[in-house]
């Protein structure tokens, strides 16, 4: 037997071979486990049985109609075939391939998909957890924003913005022996922010066990790893950051982070505008002009050099 005809049958070839031996509410649920891999690589039965309003129950036989020993079987099966579709030369192929080669049409294309999937963010994420996540933002002694595999620059910008609205805050996406030295005056005051997608690197892993030990709580802000990861953090807010196999991004990560300070900003909006305005005096200081009431650039006036008596 060759390697091609003794690999297994992938969700999608069992759906289309089992399709006409299901019942109405099993062919719901599995249209909708095809369509939605990395949903069902990651929730439980609960979870996929709200998304496709049937129960859990239901979701279980569905698994077992389908060749699968139960709905750990079926994830484990959707877990690995995601993995492969991961890599970046994968991910990189297959937006090609959906988008094409004009740039206009890459253009649109670009953009209805980020339109849907913050359709479905605000669909999909538990606004009593947003709530959640904002109280302990405010009643932090610090925001620790952690981000990886392209997040660093997100973490170093909602660090900043908090900082600007007078909360602290700072980022701590070092790998290596250098994240030691960001997480290592944490304490069970402050407060964590992990941003992950769809695997668990070592850095994070190791960040919420840390957090774990000193009892710091931790928001975690992910597309499939709510469910893996429920039970070790404070609060997770998910939200679909990209379709199966395609580049993931980070547009849906950002706007709810930028979602986050505002709304910590309008708990306080005192302190928050009065920030604001030390900041603008800063920076005109350090530029060196004042912008005049009516909108007008004033220049420092220059030297002038005496002139010499002859």
């Amino acid at each position: 037997m060759s390697v091609a005809e003794s690999k297994p049958p992938t969700l999608q070839e069992r759906v289309a071979a089992r399709i006409g031996t299901l019942t109405a509410t099993e062919r719901r649920v599995a249209e909708y486990l095809s369509a939605h891999p990395q949903e069902a690589a990651f929730s439980s039965a609960e979870e996929l049985g709200r998304a496709t309003g049937t129960s859990d129950a239901s979701v279980v036989r569905t698994a077992k109609a389908l060749g699968f020993d139960g709905l750990p079987g079926l994830k484990r099966s959707l877990q690995g075939h995601l993995q492969s579709l991961l890599t970046p030369a994968n991910r990189l192929s297959a937006s090609l391939e959906t988008a094409g080669d004009d740039p206009a049409a890459v253009l649109t294309a670009t953009l209805r998909d980020h339109v849907e999937r913050l359709s479905q963010a605000e669909n999909s994420i538990d606004t009593a957890a947003f709530g959640r996540a904002v109280e302990l933002i405010i009643g932090a002694r610090e925001t620790v924003i952690c981000g990886f595999a392209g997040l660093e620059g997100v973490a170093e910008y909602i660090a900043t913005h908090l900082t600007r609205i007078g909360h602290p805050a700072r980022a701590a996406s070092d790998t290596g022996y250098r994240l030691a030295d960001r997480l290592l005056l944490l304490s069970d005051q402050d407060v964590v922010i992990a941003m992950g997608h769809n695997r668990i690197n070592r850095e994070t892993r190791v960040i919420l066990d840390h957090c774990a030990a000193i009892g710091t709580p931790v928001i975690l802000l992910t597309d499939t790893l709510g469910e893996a990861l429920r039970d070790e953090v404070e609060v997770v807010l998910s939200a679909p950051m990209s379709r199966p196999g395609t580049f993931t991004s980070q547009a849906t990560v950002l706007i709810l982070l930028e979602a986050l300070t505002i709304a910590v900003a309008a708990q306080n909006r005192e302190q928050a505008l009065g920030y604001a305005d030390r900041m603008n005096q800063l920076r005109e200081e350090l530029n060196g002009y004042s912008l005049a009431d009516e909108g007008l650039l004033t220049l420092p006036k220059a030297k002038r050099t005496p002139r010499r008596q002859g």
